[in-house]
């Protein structure tokens, strides 16, 4: 269902990455990947978060609250987002949308893992056309290196980053399908990376989802890209009330 105006008018301050957490935390399936960290930050811009006398968070929003224990993991928990969810919904927020997209723009799918990542055209119509990919690149790294905490600190990841950047066209509409959950799914990687390194990227990005890469065929990936993009741009307001199936 579409935000209300209401909605909408508490969404017009929020910053780009506070959109992506808020639209993280009502993304269906529920994300694996939301770090305390990030949604901290958002609580922080939006309402309250205090420290309670027994080391409990306490979250408060629009004249609720929600305590945590101290959190042990870096990645919220699937009960911690439910919670989370309803503690928006409460306040009235909802999942925040995206800047309104022409249906014709182009739009991209960049599907990828700790190998790499391939970078896609992706029309709206598939047609029968074989799927056109524009970039195959590798991720040249030694995983044993790797501490499992990484903020993407390696030369490697930079390198591999910022090809990424290079590889997407300008003004198109990304999807990004990865792989894996918590610090081994790349796309939360590379979405924190844009974040920092290229924003510009990082607002184009409509949609970041997970499937089974190792047992999904390039046409299956490519379908469930297709497939967000029209819901990203059927969420979008002053959406048309039809787009293209």
């Amino acid at each position: 269902m579409p935000p209300d105006a209401a909605s909408l008018s508490l969404h017009a301050d929020l910053t780009v990455v506070e959109r992506r957490v808020l639209d993280r935390i009502f993304q269906h399936p529920i994300s694996h990947n939301l770090h305390w960290r990030e949604v901290t930050a958002l609580f922080k811009s939006v309402g309250a978060v205090e420290l309670a006398h027994n080391g409990h968070l306490v979250f408060k929003l629009g004249g609720h609250h929600l305590t945590f224990a101290t959190a042990q993991a870096k990645d919220l928990a699937a009960d911690d987002v439910m919670s989370l969810r309803h503690l928006l919904t409460q306040a009235g927020w909802h999942a925040a949308p995206i800047p309104a997209v022409p249906a014709a723009e182009a739009a991209i799918a960049i599907v990828i893992d700790h190998a790499g990542a391939r970078i896609y055209e992706l029309p709206l119509d598939e047609g029968h056309h074989a799927p056109n990919e524009t970039h195959h690149l590798h991720h040249a790294i030694a995983r044993r290196q790797h501490d499992a905490d990484r903020e993407e600190d390696f030369p490697a990841d930079h390198r591999f980053f910022d090809a990424i950047a290079k590889g997407v066209p300008a003004d198109a509409r990304i999807i990004v399908v990865s792989h894996g959950t918590g610090q081994s799914n790349e796309g939360a990687h590379l979405m924190d990376y844009m974040a920092k390194h290229h924003p510009s990227v990082h607002d184009r990005i409509a949609r970041v989802m997970v499937a089974d890469l190792t047992h999904t065929s390039v046409p299956k990936q490519l379908q469930l890209a297709r497939d967000a993009l029209r819901d990203a741009l059927r969420d979008a307001p002053g959406a048309p009330d039809a787009i293209a199936n």
